[in-house]
């Protein structure tokens, strides 16, 4: 196999969670660029079908799957449906979370039901979507999960989210250890901050704020794209990767 082949993802079948917008559109774009058919979920529907329009334009097979994965008949019936339609699930990443308020919640003030529902987006969720694709791949199979850098850095105001990635990052690598036997890899990418309506909406940044920001903070000088993330999962999700498991990866800048 040359190294482009080991890049390639030819006959693969991908899920992306929350891949209607953002991070996980860009990432499902990607796959399908690197030659998976990708199935992608997310809660509206005008946004997933749009997104698998994208990927038959770029010559592979797209699937719009409507759900919420804070359902958590969500994932396993979406993965039903992705077997039965593909014929097998290769690559499961799951990219879903956030913070549904979109507002800053310091600690010491966040009440037991915001903490709950942190930890079930940016945490539960993505150990279901874990385990269940595992209970459906077969051998050489890849998981990726996407965190944040606040899994690893103070981010005052959203610490109940930072404890939620800095969780999966620790249920990654004891699962990458489980299911080293079966060439199933796991591994997490962390972003920094990303131009998408997460970030304009939680942190209240224009592009001229966001550049800002990044002229003082990000050593690279700018702020991320969802591109940037996506170049990281391929890599992940590739055979390039298959000697690579229980990691994570800041792709933010030198941030």
């Amino acid at each position: 196999m040359t190294m482009y082949e080991r890049f390639r993802l030819d006959g693969k079948v991908a899920v992306v969670t929350g891949g209607g917008r953002g991070i996980g559109r860009g990432i499902a774009l990607a796959l399908a660029e690197c030659g998976a058919d990708v199935a992608v979920l997310a809660r509206r529907t005008a946004d997933v079908e749009s997104v698998a329009r994208e990927i038959g334009e770029r010559g592979r097979r797209g699937l719009a799957l409507t759900g919420d994965v804070m359902d958590y008949a969500t994932i396993p019936a979406a993965l039903d449906q992705v077997v039965a339609h593909f014929g097998r699930l290769d690559i499961m990443v799951n990219n879903a979370g956030g913070n549904t308020d979109r507002k800053a919640h310091a600690l010491a003030d966040t009440t037991l039901d915001k903490w709950d529902e942190q930890i079930d987006l940016n945490m539960r969720h993505k150990f279901q979507g874990a385990r269940e694709a595992a209970s459906r791949m077969e051998d050489g199979g890849r998981i990726v999960n996407i965190v944040s850098i606040a899994a690893t850095h103070p981010y005052p105001g959203f610490g109940t989210y930072a404890a939620g990635n800095a969780g999966i990052i620790a249920m990654s690598r004891t699962l990458a250890v489980e299911l080293a036997p079966r060439g199933i890899t796991v591994n997490c990418i962390a972003p920094g901050e990303i131009y998408t309506d997460l970030l304009t909406e939680s942190l209240g940044m224009d592009q001229k704020s966001a550049q800002d920001y990044a002229d003082a903070a990000i050593p690279l000088g700018r702020i991320g794209h969802p591109e940037d993330i996506a170049a990281a999962a391929v890599f992940f999700a590739s055979p390039a990767a298959e000697w690579t498991t229980g990691q994570w990866l800041e792709v933010a800048g030198g941030r």
